[in-house]
């Protein structure tokens, strides 16, 4: 992992630098963040935007690098995504989990794709309407296996609707996003997929945020998941953030995590904190 956390900040240092087009013409902060998954859009979930700021005759791109520090288990993740011509984002993220009581770990990789299928997050009629698929793969299966797990790999399907207002409530900016996500997922796949219900379910999702000021946005966002291990219980998860654009090209994250339950540790809270560079 030192090696990915490396290799993502000097990509995070070298992107105002570089010398293509900087696909810049959307709004500060109208692409979103880096998820855990790697897609554009918040902490915890994806959204219907895309990540970066290309608009429909440019491409674009992001790298980052994320912590989530809870009471029993921390998971760090560095990945990239980039977006062809405001219709096609493309993801991929590297995950590790690390279980603190035996400072053991399961690694996994999350390629993700999401398509801008309707509308536009702020002008028009329609909000913005995206479809997306993520792919798990565990290189380290054996405490999937272990929990009862059916399969080690598996891909997660979701609809996204997004919309935001300029001149929203007290004269602010806001935006809001909903999902549905179509999943068997344990623990966001580091647990596997499927066990004793091996049956996909719908999922729901949200997110709403608000700009204070032109760079500093507040919001939350709440996951439901899956219940499928009946030895250990499930919980959705639930965040409360704070995210600074200094400038088109750079955010910075923090967020407080309420992740309920995990693999039989009882109420994980804690931190998150994010980096991400975009052009």
């Amino acid at each position: 992992m030192p090696r990915i956390l490396a290799s993502a900040l000097l990509v995070l240092f070298l992107l105002p630098w570089g010398q293509a087009a900087f696909a810049q013409g959307r709004l500060t902060g109208t692409g979103g963040v880096s998820s855990i998954s790697g897609a554009g859009g918040g902490g915890l979930i994806p959204w219907a935007t895309l990540s970066s700021l290309a608009t429909q005759d440019q491409f674009g791109a992001v790298a980052f690098v994320t912590r989530t520090d809870v009471d029993d288990f921390q998971l760090d993740v560095a990945g990239a995504a980039v977006t062809l011509r405001n219709r096609l984002e493309l993801s991929l993220a590297k995950r590790e989990f690390t279980i603190k009581a035996n400072d053991s770990r399961i690694r996994q990789n999350v390629a993700g794709l999401k398509l801008k299928v309707a509308g536009d997050l702020v002008y028009g009629g329609i909000p913005q309407i995206a479809i997306g698929a993520e792919h798990h793969h565990l290189h380290d299966p054996a405490t999937a296996q272990a929990v009862g797990a059916a399969r080690n790999d598996g891909t997660d399907y979701y609809a996204s609707v997004a919309r935001a207002w300029i001149d929203g409530p007290l004269h602010r900016t806001g935006m809001i996003n909903i999902n549905l996500r179509y999943s068997r997922a344990n623990q966001y796949g580091i647990l596997g997929h499927g066990g004793d219900d091996q049956d996909r379910t719908l999922q729901l999702e949200a997110a709403a945020a608000v700009f204070l000021s032109r760079r500093l946005a507040i919001g939350a966002e709440y996951r439901q998941k899956p219940d499928n291990l009946l030895a250990l219980k499930e919980d959705s998860a639930s965040d409360i953030f704070l995210a600074w654009f200094p400038n088109k090209h750079f955010s910075v994250t923090g967020a407080w995590v309420r992740l309920g339950d995990i693999a039989g540790a009882s109420d994980q809270n804690g931190f998150y904190l994010s980096f991400q560079g975009a052009f």
